[in-house]
């Protein structure tokens, strides 16, 4: 074992004990004086604490009698109005009870009358609150306490704010025929100013009449406050808390203390020592008016004692009241005390524990750090062993690695981005043909010396990209070696860390062969097709041409028997040159048709109507479907499509033929076949689908492959379907699917195939 090992053992197995006791004295001390901190600091806050609590507890025990006052005042003026409500009620069907008995036997005014004697004695509140009656016109009928109106107009009389209250009531009668209103009159007993009354009206309908009655906003008030104040003497918090009450004008209207209510903080100097306090929070308008007091007088309240105390004070605007309560000090202190000496108990045995657990704890590290030292020990040794292995064991690597690349024909290379030096193994050298002592020259530069120069700025673009954005490096390009063209795939991924490319590159000139040829087959193929199609096409011309050829023969070889026995007419002449005519223009629309099918400039990307290509495609196939008999069911939306037009047509006329061909051969009383064009999901859809029977499921997953037919040698070439999906696959950007489907037409279930043809709308 050399010394440098040895001397790195010792670090390991001396320097963990070591550094264990100088951490445990170091934590153990800090702890200490930590925690010393945090008592005096915990002792301080207790005290504050306690306080705060106390002083949340008095806010909060405050604003829920003020939520309470609020919650008596809400419910109190809907009490008021259901009374006023019910009320109203009673008097109106007393008064609907006597015109009912009385309509008949009796005029208007006598029952008219009768109502008046019935509720003129009705009083309640008192005797302050009675019914009054007037017409529509502001006639007063009825005014128990002013009989002096009645029979006069009161429709124009105004209130202290000057509110036409009459007005009012009549427009709430018309409209509503019942409802609320407030105005301001004077009382029985005190003419010297007008109250305000909330009121209620309701219209009698027999004779058009309006019913009223009302009470004092002010007298229902005063015994509200009776009410509340009662509620909330009952009331008792702990350590003997209560809420007192004072009002606008500094008197004392609740204290739990019967000597101190009635007293005024205004007046009397007991409160000298609170009344800046309570003025301040009376006299604010229109603010949040409260506010904590912390005071330590000789009288407070009417009460001798050396306590100090908080008070929490609030504003009860609607009535201009002072809601308080308070807490002793003294209380706090001595719960605080209490709660100090368990601390102090609880900091002396924590002071215990640490001194005990921090040693017992030292020497468990102590005693783990000698057995880790010794694991340490053996493991540096064993990674040691393991280590010279693993360097031969990369030797050997190495050299597989280097056969692998021979087999694969792939080498290896890296660029530094900072000097642009590259390096490049030996296979990579290989690949290019290069001469190994010039190893020190390759680069980016000298690479492109050999890469033809129509390969060079692709090259160029993907070493550029990755290492401005990162993105991986692939170029394909073209060298020449030993007089022969080579095709090398060029890898590569940046390493921003280390300012690297790191990559390989690959000969894939036999790929590259295996790829031109396929895709010679598939042109081969193609053209195949092609010439399948054009066959197919000759054979439309054919079915086409054979009835107009026909028309024209018989119209000409006619014309000339006629004339030749001399019987032919003017007519007759016109008709046959008229039909020959017709039939030579619908022989150059055949034409055309087909003409503008194969010709070449059409297989351009162009958007298009869907309709207009079914159309053209069944102009070109119509004849042989007619004379088969062949009914074709279409339902198609028209939408528009961007797409290849020709291709898409040469792709429908091989599906349709197939269909054509298989509902013959199954010989069917009915050969049907249906074509359905839609769009769903920006996706258009053409559905083509037979009646014949389907196809068999052994095979159904096989007919798209090249040179596979179910049909007879001489009737087809089995590429028909496989350059349609190529077609549509390459081509087309879409799919092309088959399945056997069972379906409902005219009440007769059929079964049959039913291709897809899927294209993306944009």
């Amino acid at each position: 074992m050399d010394k440098k090992v040895r001397y790195l053992l010792r670090i390991i197995r001396f320097s963990p004990p070591l550094g264990i006791i100088i951490a445990s004295f170091f934590i153990i001390t800090l702890l200490y004086h930590e925690q010393n901190e945090e008592f005096k600091k915990e002792k301080l806050f207790l005290e504050t604490e306690y306080i705060e609590i106390e002083k949340n507890t008095i806010y909060s025990n405050v604003n829920t009698i003020d939520n309470y006052i609020k919650n008596e005042i809400q419910n109190s003026e809907k009490s008021l109005k259901d009374d006023l409500k019910i009320k109203i009620n009673t008097v109106h069907k007393i008064a609907t009870n006597l015109y009912l008995k009385n309509k008949d036997t009796l005029s208007k005014n006598e029952i008219i009358n009768q109502i008046k004697n019935s509720i003129e004695i009705l009083r309640f509140n008192e005797g302050r609150s009675y019914f009054s009656i007037h017409n529509m016109e502001g006639v007063n009928i009825l005014h128990p306490i002013n009989p002096k109106f009645e029979g006069t107009s009161i429709l124009n009389r105004q209130d202290a704010k000057g509110n036409y209250s009459v007005h009012q009531a009549i427009e709430i009668a018309k409209t509503k025929g019942e409802g609320f209103l407030s105005w301001y009159y004077f009382k029985p007993n005190d003419k010297s100013k007008e109250f305000k009354k909330i009121g209620i009206v309701k219209k009698f309908e027999p004779y058009n009449l309006i019913i009223t009655t009302a009470e004092y906003v002010d007298e229902y008030e005063r015994n509200l406050r009776k009410k509340v104040l009662n509620d909330i003497s009952k009331i008792q918090y702990k350590n003997e808390g209560f809420i007192f009450i004072i009002n606008g004008e500094g008197e004392i209207i609740l204290h739990e203390s019967k000597e101190i209510l009635n007293y005024n903080i205004y007046k009397d100097n007991k409160f000298k020592d609170t009344r800046e306090f309570f003025n301040r929070i009376l006299s604010k308008k229109n603010a949040k008016s409260e506010g904590f007091l912390r005071i330590k007088p000789k009288i407070t309240l009417g009460e001798d004692t050396k306590d100090e105390k908080i008070i929490y004070a609030k504003k009860f605007d609607d009535w201009n009241w002072i809601i308080a309560t308070s807490f002793n000090l003294s209380d706090t202190k001595k719960i605080t005390e209490k709660r100090k000496i368990i601390l102090e108990e609880k900091y002396d045995n924590y002071k215990k524990n640490v001194f005990i657990y921090g040693f017992i704890f030292t020497i468990i590290l102590l005693i783990l750090s000698y057995y880790m030292s010794k694991l340490i020990e053996k493991k540096i040794l064993k990674y040691k062993n393991n280590l010279e292995e693993q360097i031969l064991e990369n030797s050997n690597q190495k050299e597989r690695l280097i056969k692998a690349q021979q087999i694969a024909n792939m080498g290896d290379w890296q660029l530094d981005l900072k000097t642009n030096k590259s390096f490049w193994s030996d296979e990579c050298i290989n690949i290019f043909g290069f001469d190994t002592k010039d190893k020190d020259k390759f680069s980016p530069e000298y690479l492109k010396g050999v890469i033809f120069k129509e390969d060079i700025p692709s090259f160029e673009d993907s070493i550029k990209r990755c290492i401005e954005t990162g993105s991986e490096h692939n170029s394909i390009y073209r060298i020449k070696k030993d007089n022969e063209v080579r095709w090398i795939n060029c890898r590569g991924e940046i390493d921003s860390k280390r300012f690297l490319i790191l990559g390989t590159v690959q000969d894939i000139t036999d790929t590259k062969k295996l790829e031109l040829e396929k895709k010679q087959k598939e042109e081969l193929l193609y053209q195949e097709n092609k010439m399948a199609a054009m066959g197919e096409m000759i054979a439309n011309i054919a079915h086409q041409w054979r009835q107009p050829l026909s028309t024209i023969s018989t119209a000409s070889t006619g014309a000339k028997l006629q004339k030749e026995m001399d019987c032919l007419s003017d007519d007759q002449l016109y008709s046959a040159l008229t039909s020959i005519n017709n039939s030579s223009q619908y022989l150059s629309q055949t034409i055309d048709d087909f003409r503008e099918f194969f010709n070449p400039n059409n297989n351009k990307i162009k958007e298009f109507n869907i309709s207009d290509t079914l159309s053209k495609t069944f102009k070109l196939i119509s004849s042989q479907y007619k004379v088969k008999n062949i009914k074709v069911i279409k339902n198609i939306e028209d939408y528009k499509l961007l797409s290849i037009e020709n291709e898409l047509i040469q792709v429908l006329i091989n599906i349709l033929n197939n269909a054509r061909d298989i509902v013959l051969i199954k010989e069917k009383e009915r050969k049907l076949i249906f074509i359905n064009a839609y769009q769903k999901d920006d996706i258009s859809y053409i559905e083509i689908i037979d009646n014949g029977d389907g196809i068999k499921e052994e095979i159904i997953n096989r007919i798209f492959e090249p040179y596979f037919t179910t049909k007879h040698k001489s009737q087809g070439t089995g590429i028909g379907l496989y350059m349609s999906e190529e077609i549509i696959k390459n081509h087309l950007n879409g799919y092309l699917t088959v399945e056997n489907v069972s379906y409902n037409f005219e009440g007769i279930e059929y079964r049959g195939a039913k291709f897809t043809i899927k294209i993306n709308v944009n």
